[in-house]
């Protein structure tokens, strides 16, 4: 079996290794941001990087990045949160005008190992005609579990599903390919964004990725999952929930409006209703937290009324 490496060519300076502009999207915790960025600053990979750093808080001081010595970051911001999708999408159009041979998508709340963009752009290269390529996704939880192994989608169930074997990792070591990439952490390759466009951003946050992965599959491109790469993910306790129910409802089923033709709906309303309405439903009450079910009524709600974008302020919304 072989093994993924960067080609030889590439480390002996007789090819030039490729620039990889890396966007950072700074929400929540500052500490969660330096981490992640000084584990940038303890990677192997000797090719160009530039980071933008994408404040959608709103809280980051021009010298922040400065803190991270070696590390070429430009802070951006807009003056209101963008969403995911928003600010993903302005970073990629930086890291366009930058000339980047590879653009990496990397949550703030995550590590990268010392190899893993290293993997990834070898993946890259030894694949052309792979557009989007993900790594393994490891949470930094006690034990730690792999939360990110490759995902599937079918327009049939239309609910996308995540593999997460028991332990930290997989046998194997070879890149093959899935049906989507998750934003969470995600190297692009520009060819994808000039054919297809970059994330809608009237997605505002959640399936944007969905969304992006299937334009990509559907243009020709390929979607690789890459063992050998490895990051590492604060999963914390998430207490926003019904602000994610509310967006990840409203965007699956537009997701399914998009790319699904009628008859699809035939298999995936039934699925809907019993897997993602049945689940929430159950996890309402077992919590005790009727907003969760007011969130996915809101969630079907909007998309019923084509409202996209940001939600709307609700004097009764419980965030």
């Amino acid at each position: 079996m072989s093994r993924l490496s960067v080609p030889a060519s590439r480390r002996d300076g007789s090819e030039p290794l490729p620039h990889v502009a890396v966007i950072v999207l700074h929400w929540g915790p500052l500490e969660l941001t330096s981490r992640c960025l000084h584990s940038l600053s303890r990677t192997s990979f000797t090719g160009k990087m530039t980071i933008f750093l994408i404040d959608n808080a709103c809280a980051l001081d021009r010298g922040f990045g400065e803190q991270v010595p070696g590390l070429d970051v430009e802070i951006r911001r807009a003056g209101h949160n963008l969403g995911f999708a928003g600010g993903c999408a302005w970073g990629i159009s930086l890291a366009l005008e930058a000339a980047a041979d590879y653009i990496l998508l990397l949550n703030n709340d995550v590590t990268v190992e010392p190899s893993a963009i290293d993997h990834l752009v070898a993946a890259a290269s030894q694949a052309p005609e792979a557009g989007l390529l993900c790594p393994q996704i490891v949470s930094t939880s006690r034990p730690p579990r792999a939360w990110y192994v490759g995902g599937s989608f079918s327009l049939w169930s239309g609910i996308p599903t995540q593999s997460r074997p028991a332990g930290r990792g997989l046998e194997g070591d070879e890149a093959r390919d899935v049906d989507y990439a998750t934003g969470c952490v995600m190297l692009i390759d520009p060819a994808v964004i000039r054919t297809i466009g970059s994330f809608d951003t009237a997605f505002f946050a959640y399936c944007e990725d969905l969304d992006l992965s299937l334009r990509a599959r559907q243009a020709g491109f390929r979607i690789l999952f890459v063992p050998r790469a490895v990051v590492h993910h604060e999963v914390a306790a998430h207490d926003r929930l019904s602000l994610s129910i509310y967006y990840s409802t409203r965007n699956l089923l537009e997701v399914l409006r998009r790319h699904g033709a009628w008859y699809h709906w035939l298999g995936f309303v039934p699925n809907f209703v019993v897997r993602w309405v049945g689940f929430f439903v159950g996890l309402a009450l077992m919590r005790r937290r009727p907003e969760y079910v007011s969130a996915l009524a809101h969630g079907i709600g909007d998309f019923t009324r084509g409202r996209l974008g940001e939600r709307e302020r609700r004097a009764d919304a419980r965030r």
